[in-house]
């Protein structure tokens, strides 16, 4: 069967459609379903400098008009010169709020950090062949994940850029390319030239913006410590889940305090350009495509349809495929993953990987973790304290300061006494601290 073919099949068919334009019409569905799938639209624009595929985005594409608006808004926030920063906030590179942070070593205490924070509390990032340790058995209403992050190596900034890389999701917008070719032929067919155009018109503009979007580089920005300061070892703290950094300030700054910035070749003025040619497909396509035939319009609308279940599957995958290729940023860091049984357990690892070392008040971090002022709570804070400070190679409990819990108190002190067994026992092993 020639190309021709299918091609010819269909036009016949939408022609001997009983749906004529005299009792049916597209007018306009076709004018303004380009308004559809805005956010979808951005999301997918923003995966470009991700993935650096030239040749994405060559298909008309739904949502137009929220991509001008968000490089519209983009230029009248900044200047030509430095976009770059107000860019990766409108594209969602940059923006999120991440967890608390608290510095163990200067006693620092951040309430929201930024980006890159938000990134790794966030995704299923484990290092590389870092396959988590089970931490005691005990089922517990409040299980607990810890990382332990050290920077052995320098965070790189300033003017190193984010490889592009490719994942399972890269070759997606082929089937919205070639359902625009379609489309075009089809509309050729028919000879309704202005649907032509009108999607001609969105293939070429979505294409220049994604290719010049794709050609984009990703830089992070962080400040600058002073000199002399302590080590940024610390902690980012979520509902379930602890992160230890350990490093230099500065290396630590780049995840708490960085900055990511999205800079184009060519400037703001390529940047006015994409807004140019957005704009301009929202006007012509809301203009002239109710002017166009029945067929026409329906492969109008097919060309959008396609594209925009497109979008929105990409939008969906953003944050996997955004924190996958941000945190290459890091720089390949030492991981060490603990599933902790409670917050207890993961306390005492908290504990261990910020106080051993550094002779950080162990009880500085325990009170920023878990409930001490209870008196059960209290009596096994004292417990892991004293272990830590006489720096004994096994966690040993004495029993004693227990009189005055009642029978409750003395259960609940129990299980938490086990999970700090396991917790301790388990860290020094793992970090070739010889049990005796």
């Amino acid at each position: 069967m020639s190309l021709g073919s299918p091609v010819s099949f269909l036009t016949n068919a939408l022609a001997s459609s009983r749906l004529s334009s005299s009792h049916f019409d597209l007018d306009i569905a076709s004018g303004i379903a380009i308004f559809f799938g805005g956010k979808a639209a951005v999301s997918a624009l923003a995966l470009q400098p991700l993935y650096g595929r030239l040749w994405h985005g060559w298909y008309n594409a739904p949502g137009c008009h929220a991509i001008a608006w968000e490089l519209v808004r983009t230029l009248l926030q900044s200047s030509i010169s430095s976009y770059s920063e107000t860019l990766s906030l409108a594209l969602g590179i940059d923006g999120k709020k991440g967890p608390k942070y608290i510095a163990s070593r200067s006693g620092t205490v951040m309430q929201h950090t930024r980006h890159l924070a938000h990134v790794l509390v966030n995704s299923n990032w484990k290092g590389k062949k870092c396959n988590p340790v089970v931490v005691s058995q005990r089922v517990s209403p409040t299980p607990m994940e810890l990382m332990i992050v050290d920077f052995k190596k320098k965070v790189p900034t300033g003017n190193y850029t984010l490889s592009p890389r490719s994942s399972r999701y890269s070759s997606l917008p082929i089937i919205p390319i070639a359902t625009s070719i379609v489309a075009c032929a089809v509309c050729a067919s028919v000879e309704d030239w202005l649907s032509l155009k009108m999607i001609l018109l969105g293939m070429v503009s979505s294409g220049i913006t994604s290719f010049i979007m794709s050609t984009g580089k990703i830089t992070l920005e962080r400040l600058k410590p002073a000199d002399g300061v302590p080590p940024g070892d610390g902690m980012l703290l979520s509902d379930n889940r602890i992160i230890i950094l350990r490093g230099k300030e500065e290396d630590v700054n780049a995840v708490t305090k960085g900055r990511l910035r999205l800079k184009l070749k060519g400037g703001g003025y390529t940047l006015l350009l994409c807004a140019f040619m957005a704009l301009l497909q929202v006007a012509l396509q809301l203009v002239f495509m109710p002017f166009g035939s029945l067929p026409g319009q329906l492969m109008f609308l097919l060309s959008l349809l396609v594209s925009g279940a497109c979008n929105l599957y990409l939008s969906a995958k953003e944050d996997d495929v955004q924190s996958s290729a941000l945190i290459t940023l890091l720089n390949s860091p030492e991981v060490k993953i603990y599933q902790a049984s409670s917050r207890a357990s993961a306390a005492v690892l908290a504990c261990l990987a910020l106080c051993w070392e550094s002779g950080t008040p162990p009880k500085q971090v325990l009170q920023e973790i878990v409930p001490i002022k209870p008196r059960a709570w209290n009596a096994w804070s004292e417990f892991v304290v004293e272990n830590i400070k006489k720096k004994n190679r096994h966690f040993v409990w004495g029993g004693g300061s227990t009189s005055d819990l009642d029978d409750r108190e003395k259960k609940l002190l129990l299980e938490l006494v086990d999970d700090a067994h396991a917790a301790y026992d388990q860290y020094m092993e793992d970090h070739n601290v010889f049990i005796t």
